[in-house]
């Protein structure tokens, strides 16, 4: 498995996870013109942005510890690009990060880190 399709298999488990957490998926790769957001999702009021990091390994560090200020301000700017174009005002949001953590054996681990940023 390359590092596109890890990516995308790790998204796949990370929806199932937090739609089994009660989380109401409502986008998955929401692209704009500033870049794209993993998952977008409902939990109760809340719109939840959500960026899912992959890894096989630690090698490199934590998985979240690759979402940089640089990556939230973009994160930042998508979910307003996203409320713009859906005409959504007024509601709580929050960024989330899952961290998937791929075992050898193929099974993984989730850490889910609400309001990461």
């Amino acid at each position: 498995m390359n590092r596109k399709e890890l990516g995308r298999w790790g998204e796949e488990r990370a929806a199932e996870y937090l739609h089994k957490k009660g989380l109401n998926i409502i986008e998955h790769n929401y692209r704009c013109s500033i870049g794209e957001m993993d998952l977008i999702a409902y939990h109760g009021n809340t719109l939840v942005f959500v960026e899912i990091k992959t890894r096989r390994s630690l090698s490199f560090g934590l998985p979240a510890e690759s979402v940089t200020s640089k990556k939230q301000k973009k994160y930042f700017k998508i979910a307003q690009c996203y409320m713009k174009e859906k005409g959504i005002k007024d509601v709580n949001c929050r960024f989330d990060v899952v961290e998937v953590m791929v075992n050898s054996d193929g099974s993984c681990q989730f850490n889910h880190i609400i309001n990461a940023f």
